[in-house]
């Protein structure tokens, strides 16, 4: 017989396509939480929020079924609820059993909690997919923050004194962040090469708390590639070190990186006006847009792959990572003249560095490719670099972002927003300038992605 639960859930989710998926979750979900009180609360946007997120990721719905207390947050929810909670979760990541075992548990328990929950409230309508990428931001940076603590304690006396800082490059610097994002990090310290050796010991075990699997998964995984010299280099590099490296030796990709970097965790204060030093030293050195073309060409070559109904959203021509360069390398180009922002997200590099319906239009586009890639992760549980339009889980994610549209509406999306965003990246690179951005885009064209040109 159906539940009441299961009934509901059948009818919030008719229109959108995914009712027969319902009974992929009545046992573990329904079976477990159907009785709960709090499934009565479940109405309108937040039921068919939960809904669109447990039948599209079954992971998701296992771990409701365990979780009574985040399925009664889900059910008291309304608009202003994921900003509310963005501002409690570093008290919630405090809040983690003191033993250390309970600790890495307990935060991941958390970030597995907070990300349905957000994910939930973003599908329903109550969240702005901004909203989202920002809690997501936040939630990392809280976990990170507390997991230096526990790292720091746990070494006692070897810790003493290590002055460790972090700084987030990428996504989580500039609180970007999405579903099954990597945590791009650079260690720096003060002192001599007793305090690095004190600080790496830190760092090392920072890694190790963040990525060891544990009963409750892992919490995040962490690239610390972009540390001078890469991963040949050092793990922890002294702030003079590090300031002396980016104005003497680093490469253009080094400084384009530099641009979206923020410390997020550990000493801050005087990381925070050495980097900002730096970053002005490094900026207005001179338009990269030469280099730019040419790192992207060679992303594209051999990482992009748009063949046989693939949709390369990130690496492939006017895919996200054009956004990224035009960020950062118009950060370059425009050095003191552009007022940096305190979160350095592409959005707000590209707006302190120009202005107009241009620069909106691309931004424009460039959500449309972050929602792609988000909910794309979501339904494969993993990080994607494209989405394969033949795939069994595309009808999945043409349901979350797409919704009420014909077969083929998110592809056509997809490749109209691309196309706006090469056209803006070809024509700056063409230029020399970001100023060529607004120019471009009223005049329209570039070539389609995957159609030929230089289109990867």
């Amino acid at each position: 017989m159906t539940s009441r639960l299961e009934s509901r859930l059948l009818d919030v989710l008719a229109a959108s396509g995914l009712a027969p998926r319902v009974a992929l979750v009545v046992d573990p979900f329904v079976a477990r939480r159907g009785g709960d009180a709090a499934v009565d609360a479940l109405d309108g946007a937040r039921l068919l929020g939960l809904a669109l997120a447990l039948v599209t990721q079954l992971e998701a719905a296992r771990h409701l079924a365990h979780r009574p207390l985040l399925l009664e947050r889900i059910a008291a929810s309304g608009p202003d609820s994921l900003r509310a909670r963005g501002e409690e979760l570093a008290a919630a990541a405090a809040a983690t059993p003191p033993d250390l075992e309970g600790a890495l548990d307990g935060l991941r328990l958390l970030r597995r909690d907070e990300t349905l929950y957000a994910v939930a409230l973003e599908l329903g309508g109550l969240a702005t997919f901004g909203e989202l990428s920002d809690f997501l931001s936040r939630l990392a940076e809280a976990i990170l923050q507390e997991t230096l603590l526990r790292a720091q304690s746990s070494l006692g006396e070897r810790a003493e004194g290590a002055s460790l800082s972090v700084l987030g490059m990428g996504k989580v610097g500039g609180r970007e962040f999405t579903l099954h994002s990597d945590l791009d990090l650079i260690f720096l310290c003060e002192g001599g090469i007793d305090a690095v050796a004190r600080a790496s010991r830190v760092a090392q075990r920072l890694i190790a708390y963040l990525t060891t699997r544990t009963g409750a998964g892992v919490a995040y995984a962490v690239d610390s590639r972009l540390r001078p010299s890469g991963s040949q280099g050092v793990l922890v590099t002294t702030l003079d070190s590090f300031a002396r490296y980016q104005r003497e030796e680093a490469q253009t990709w080094e400084h384009l990186a530099l641009m979206r970097a923020r410390v997020i965790a550990g000493d801050a204060a005087r990381t925070r006006s050495v980097l900002s030093a730096v970053q002005d030293a490094v900026a207005g050195r001179g338009a990269p847009w030469t280099e730019v073309a040419d790192m992207r060409r060679k992303v594209e070559e051999q990482r992009a792959n748009d063949d046989g109904g693939r949709i390369a959203f990130k690496t492939g021509a006017g895919g996200l990572m054009d956004v990224d360069f035009l960020a950062s390398g118009a950060t370059l180009e425009r050095g003191a003249s552009a007022r940096r922002p305190e979160i350095p997200g592409n959005a707000a590099l590209l707006r302190a560095a120009t202005s107009g319906a241009a620069i909106e239009r691309l931004l424009a586009a460039y959500v449309r490719l972050r929602r792609l890639e988000a909910f794309a992760r979501w339904v494969a549980g993993r990080a994607l670099e494209t989405l394969e339009t033949a795939s069994e889980s595309f009808p999945l994610v043409e349901a979350l972002v797409a919704p009420g549209e014909a077969s083929g509406a998110l592809a056509r999306s997809a490749l109209g927003a691309r196309r706006e965003i090469r056209s803006g990246f070809d024509a700056v690179v063409e230029a020399g300038t970001i100023e060529a951005l607004g120019e471009s885009a009223e005049a329209g064209g570039g070539a389609a992605p995957g159609s030929g040109g230089r289109a990867g």
